[in-house]
């Protein structure tokens, strides 16, 4: 079993021992002193608002066994001196990869919306084929991404690393770290734009994955994205496509959307008996013209990109495809990323849309065309702004406006100053009272909710729309 000293992290990061450390080994990385463990390597990051170095001595009291830092100031510790203590994790990240995970497929993921859904169902379907290690939430930057690496098991066998980003050359470090054998790009969209002039340079700064990777790596493209030829032509790499284009190698035939239980035939679903279900029904051509049918047990139909990515990624792994459908009948959506829920709130019944993580103008429309999919009930949103789209961040939001009058939402609750723009713009038979901030929105929901709603709650991070979904009592 691996298991990291003095000589190794010397070897990973090219740093040196300021004293003789009488340590003999150690299984984890920490950065964090609120969780460290005893026998954990410390390694003491700087930021704007924080310096490990300064808690160095609380590492110590709760067990560290040695420290990386780049100060060297303190005597008679075990500690690892480095020029940049940033760079070093990322050091060991990648010597833990080259070293021990040496069995292990790389898969990268990246793209401005579904990368999260992506990932996590990738590793739903690929652990029924082996031993599967995934980024925990959204550690997905450059401290979560080496700490998901450090944490993956010797005998991992595909790791699946979620790679975001907020500026140019932040893609680029997280290949260098982990070195991919396939990368999926899931799209181009309008989402943490702030810091791009264009969707074109955003295109390009998702290139960056393809940095570090291996020479016979694969790149996995949406088809249907307008930036498919520009990724495509500046790829370099082998190219695996998925989307509704006939052309494409992974393509969506057919999709059926149930907001209720159903029974799916054997002979579709392709087993041996019937089986009830509902959500998505999607009919899938491969590339040599094979064709699967497969049920996810979710609601929105941009969930079946994911899927198709999925596929994707197992033909580039030659992966026998007859465990899908089994595994994507255990998908479950992460929490906050368009989940449903039979949910209880002040005595009324109601099915939640919880798609409160996050929000860009392309999960924004996704999200209201799945509310639009309840017909029979009275449809609902509660939308908090969009934040990080720059100058024209009062335009994607009154850009809504016909969207949600042609998914015959009934009602619309606006949070934040550019909702504000989209709540003056409704019809007054749409248009629901505007709060300035989520705490108000709460204080009446009373006056909101009516039993059997369905109700979207959706809105960027720091808008806090979360705090709504937990003022219901969650069934299923």
């Amino acid at each position: 079993m691996f298991k990291w000293n003095a000589n190794n992290i010397i070897d990973a990061t090219g740093g040196r021992e300021k004293s003789v450390c009488n340590w003999a080994y150690s299984s984890n990385i920490s950065t964090d002193t609120r969780n460290i463990k005893k026998g954990d390597v410390f390694v003491a990051l700087k930021g704007k608002n924080f310096d490990g170095h300064n808690f160095l001595h609380e590492a110590f009291l709760k067990g560290a066994a040695a420290a990386v830092v780049s100060e060297d100031k303190h005597r008679n510790l075990p500690l690892i001196v480095v020029q940049d203590t940033l760079r070093a994790l990322h050091d060991m990240a990648s010597y833990y990869i080259k070293n021990v995970l040496v069995n292990a497929k790389v898969i990268a993921v990246t793209g401005s919306v579904g990368k999260t859904t992506t990932k996590d169902m990738l590793h739903t379907v690929l652990s029924q084929y082996g031993v599967s290690h995934v980024n925990e939430g959204n550690l997905n930057n450059n401290i979560g991404l080496p700490l998901t690496v450090l944490k993956a098991p010797e005998s991992c066998q595909y790791l699946i690393l979620e790679m975001g980003m907020n500026k140019a050359g932040e893609i680029k470090e997280l290949s260098k770290i982990s070195s991919p054998d396939i990368a999926v790009i899931t799209n181009i969209e309008l989402a943490h734009v702030e810091n791009f002039s264009s969707l074109s340079d955003v295109a390009q700064a998702k290139l960056e994955v393809l940095y570090n990777m291996k020479d016979n790596g694969t790149l996995v493209l949406n088809r249907d994205s307008k930036y498919y030829g520009y990724l495509s032509s500046n790829a370099n790499k082998d190219v695996i496509s998925f989307g509704k284009d006939k052309n494409a190698k992974v393509c969506l035939l057919d999709l059926t959307i149930s907001n209720e239980s159903s029974v799916i035939p054997a002979s579709r679903a392709g087993m041996t008996e019937d089986r009830v279900a509902y959500g998505l029904g999607l009919k899938i051509r491969l590339g040599n013209n094979q064709i699967i049918n497969c049920n996810l047990p979710v609601q929105g139909e941009h969930f079946a990109y994911s899927v198709l990515a999925v596929v994707a990624v197992m033909q580039s792994l030659g992966l026998n495809l007859s465990k899908l459908p089994f595994a994507l009948e255990s998908f479950n959506v992460t929490k906050g990323r368009g989940s449903v829920h039979k949910a209880k709130y002040n005595g009324k019944y109601v099915y939640l849309i919880d798609d409160s993580y996050n929000a860009s103008p392309a999960s924004m429309e996704s999200a209201i065309r799945t509310l639009g999919t309840y017909s029979t009930q009275r449809k609902v949103a509660l939308l908090g702004d969009m934040l990080e789209l720059g100058n024209e961040s009062v335009i994607f939001h009154t850009k809504l406006l016909n969207f949600i009058v042609e998914r015959n939402v009934n009602k619309v609750y606006t949070v934040g100053k550019f909702m504000l723009e989209l709540h003056r713009l409704l019809p007054g038979n749409i248009r629901g009272t505007h709060f300035n901030d989520t705490n108000r929105l709460k204080s009446d929901l009373a006056n909101i909710v009516q039993n059997n709603d369905v109700i979207l709650v959706k809105g960027s991070r720091r808008m806090g729309m979360d705090l709504i979904v937990q003022e219901f009592v969650i069934e299923y």
